[in-house]
């Protein structure tokens, strides 16, 4: 995680297949998951079910028992998120 030192997860929600997740710097990232089949494919409960992990490097799924990493939310090699800034508005898809 040495890419992003002072970088946090401070907050998430999953809705519509898509991970949201409010960062230590502002920034509020809107990732889709619509690549890890092992999450769209979980029940809606399953899906509620995560954790930020303490450190706040990452989200992780109890019931699936798999997570993501901040690094690979913020990786240009990953899906490429939708960004925000926290005064403003990004729609989804």
């Amino acid at each position: 995680m040495d890419s992003f030192p002072d970088i946090r997860i401070t907050n998430a929600f999953f809705a519509n297949n898509t991970l949201t997740v409010a960062l230590s710097d502002g920034r509020i990232i809107f990732f889709p998951c619509t690549e890890m089949a092992w999450l769209v494919k979980a029940t809606p409960e399953q899906q509620q079910n995560f954790d930020i992990e303490s450190d706040g490097y990452g989200v992780w799924w109890n019931d699936l028992d798999d997570g993501i990493a901040l690094h690979h939310i913020l990786s240009p090699a990953s899906v490429a998120p939708k960004t925000a800034r926290a005064d403003e508005t990004v729609e989804v898809s």
